[in-house]
């Protein structure tokens, strides 16, 4: 992100807000598309995370946690999307192309994402950022404001749930 976008914002500069969002609407879209599962949710999460951060940005403390501050926001307005909706969240079979991919590995794959719908979404999250996504688990217990510790046990003990499911499928 380019140096300064975010003081610039602060000070009220649309433009500058605009350019440090647009950077991150990708994988702010991902991310609730992974909670909401819905297209039209997912990008109705972000907007409204996009208007509540225009509103608090001078509020962020230090511009260097503008990520982990927006991605927070488009997080909290998911939960608050799941709260009002008692929506069930499962993952799409949809959610990644499977065009390059051979018939058994797609259905491994396939397996892969239905096995992690017995996960509660606040533990399915964690699983997407780290191996989907690719953050860290530092990254992760920051977005997620939770101990690195915790991360790592939760992301780890659903790991081997999941794989023991697997097991048991395949066995």
């Amino acid at each position: 992100m380019e140096e300064g976008l975010i003081i610039k914002a602060q000070k009220g500069d649309k433009d500058s807000f605009s350019k440090a969002v647009l950077s991150l609407k990708d994988e702010a879209y991902r991310i609730a598309y992974c909670y909401l599962h819905n297209k039209e949710d997912s990008m109705d999460a972000v907007a409204d995370a996009v208007e509540k951060a225009l509103l608090n940005i001078s509020k962020l403390k230090n511009d260097k946690y503008f990520k982990t501050w927006f991605i927070r926001i488009v997080i909290n307005e998911c939960k608050i999307q799941l709260r009002q909706k008692q929506k069930i969240i499962s993952m799409a079979d949809d959610l990644y192309k499977y065009d390059d991919l051979s018939k058994t590995n797609r259905e491994e794959k396939i397996d892969l994402e239905r096995s992690l719908t017995i996960l509660d979404p606040s533990d399915r999250i964690l699983i997407y950022m780290k191996y989907y996504m690719g953050y860290t688990l530092e990254e992760v217990a920051e977005t997620m404001n939770l101990p690195t510790g915790t991360v790592k046990t939760r992301i780890y003990g659903n790991l081997k749930l999941l794989r023991n499911k697997l097991e048991v499928r395949e066995g």
